[in-house]
């Protein structure tokens, strides 16, 4: 028979066989890694794209194997992998951040926790083991990022993230925090600041109006109050400490463009320039970004 005769003849060729699954993984990681020798971080990211795609993440994984002590290499990774669904993973990256960090690093770390667990607490079912597990880790992580008094926009973020994810108790818990501040808000005479103002308190009327700011919702009237702050500093001729107030209290404002370029004058107009930059070449950062957006819609 043929089939015989093809077994006993050893000259017949044998049928190739596709490497496997994990042979393949392999290859692909060990190419990585070999890119990450051959080419500067920053001219082989500019090569893959500033994108959160596939192929981006797993060169950065990569080259975090290498240069494992890089928190802002470490941070980035973990803010793709968050970006891109893989949560679980995104918290394993952050556990490896050292305790000697910045204060924005420290930020960004919190945030990107909250993230990662109020994701995987919204595609947990509600009341299983997971749900249960994730409920208190979710809860910490918003106080750790909010804060003992979160101005209102966090406010109500939790609060749909909690509802989104089931937690109704949470979610009301929130909701009533935030009517609490809202009418506290809606209660605050107006013109309560310009009072304080005509007795030459400048830092005074300042402070109330960052506190109001946190308190209010809407990105507009934050803006308001906040340039109304860094003003009244400027009007009492400490341009100095209305810059530094400003980085202090640009929380809730740090991705509107408006606000930046305001800051960055006030920083230029109180000899702050290395500072103005960092906070320009954000604000140009973004400009990158809404031209890329509007090319491709």
């Amino acid at each position: 028979m043929r089939s015989q005769s093809t077994a006993d003849n050893p000259d017949t060729p044998k049928r190739e066989r596709f490497a496997t699954p994990l042979s393949v993984i392999g290859i692909f990681f060990a190419f990585m890694l070999v890119l990450v020798l051959l080419y500067p971080e920053q001219g082989l990211l500019g090569v893959l794209g500033a994108s959160d795609d596939a192929t981006t993440i797993r060169y950065r994984e990569a080259l975090l194997r290498i240069r494992p002590n890089d928190t802002a290499l470490r941070l980035r990774v973990a803010g793709s992998l968050v970006r891109s669904g893989s949560s679980r993973r995104a918290l394993e990256v952050l556990s490896g951040v050292p305790a000697g960090i910045t204060e924005a690093q420290k930020h960004l770390l919190v945030e990107l926790k909250y993230l990662a667990l109020k994701s995987m607490f919204a595609q947990s079912a509600p009341g299983t083991i997971e749900w249960l597990r994730l409920k208190p880790l979710v809860a910490l992580a918003a106080t750790e990022l909010g804060g003992k008094n979160p101005p209102a926009w966090r406010l109500r973020d939790f609060a749909n993230d909690a509802r989104k994810a089931g937690d109704m108790e949470a979610s009301q818990k929130y909701s009533q925090k935030l009517v609490a501040m809202e009418n506290l808000v809606n209660a605050a005479p107006d013109d309560e600041v310009t009072k304080v103002q005509t007795t030459g308190d400048y830092r005074k009327a300042a402070s109330i109006c960052f506190e109001l700011m946190k308190q209010t919702d809407t990105l507009a009237k934050r803006r308001e109050l906040f340039f109304r702050a860094v003003r009244m500093l400027q009007a009492g001729n400490l341009p100095k400490e209305a810059f530094e107030a400003g980085e202090r209290n640009i929380d809730g404002l740090y991705s509107d463009r408006t606000t930046l370029i305001f800051l960055i004058k006030a920083g230029l107009a109180a000899g702050q320039p290395d500072r103005a930059q960092r906070l320009a070449r954000r604000a140009l950062g973004m400009e990158r970004t809404n031209t890329r957006r509007e090319h491709h819609e």
